[in-house]
């Protein structure tokens, strides 16, 4: 599954559907009835460029033949549009793939604080 391609010869579709990403989800943001503020606005298009990359460099891989460039600019725009939470799902299905464990699960206490497990009720006294 080795791709014959140099990566820099990706670097401009690489770019382009970044960029893609990046302005789709901008456009998304600025469509919103109430304006989110300009900092959560620019992060949100910069991870979703980043997904939008990654989606674009995974098809170009996964997918033989070759998807023609007009999929990927596509994949890259919806990708985009879905935002940067695409990026933990396909974390997500990498890790069982390559049969890593995953992340482990946080679990929201009565007292409204997060933990990573639930902590039981011990023998042990304090001096």
């Amino acid at each position: 599954m080795t791709d014959p391609t140099p990566l820099s010869g990706l670097t401009p579709l690489l770019g382009v559907a970044f960029t893609a990403g990046a302005v789709t989800q901008l456009a998304r943001q600025l469509a919103r009835a109430v304006l989110p503020r300009l900092r959560q606005v620019a992060a949100l298009s910069m991870a979703a460029g980043i997904a939008a990359l990654t989606v674009t460099a995974l098809l170009t891989v996964l997918v033989r033949p070759a998807p023609a460039p007009a999929l990927l600019l596509a994949a890259a725009c919806v990708t985009g549009w879905s935002g940067p939470g695409i990026l933990s799902r396909l974390g997500g299905l990498v890790e069982r793939k390559l049969g890593l464990p995953s992340a482990p699960r946080h679990r929201w206490f009565r007292n409204g604080t997060r933990g990573t497990y639930v902590s039981r009720p011990s023998d042990q006294t304090e001096a």
